[in-house]
């Protein structure tokens, strides 16, 4: 497996209304690498794991509280675990999440 499929998936999903769509139901890390596995994007959960890891690690301390305590409920959940797809949020999402 080849990590640039992930980020090739990651790029993807800001790419694709279609791909983005599929987002907004996922709970979970696990949901998010079925679902880019399901897509046809070849990677790995660790790759996923120390690709998120080294997205959070340069955020913020207040940026990283506010990724952990989204509301996975909520829509913007998933987008909220990268800093890429965090930037497809519009103004205001925020202010539902938590």
């Amino acid at each position: 497996m080849n990590s640039e499929e992930l980020t090739h998936f990651v790029d993807e999903v800001v790419r694709s209304h279609e791909l983005a769509t599929g987002l907004k139901p996922l709970t979970s890390h696990q949901e998010i690498i079925s679902y880019g596995q399901n897509q046809g994007f070849a990677f790995s959960e660790a790759q996923w794991t120390d690709f998120y890891e080294r997205d959070f690690s340069a955020l913020s301390v207040p940026m990283q509280q506010k990724v952990l305590s989204a509301d996975r409920k909520h829509w913007s959940w998933a987008f909220r675990q990268l800093t890429a797809w965090r930037a497809m949020l519009m103004e205001g999402a925020e202010l539902h999440s938590q």
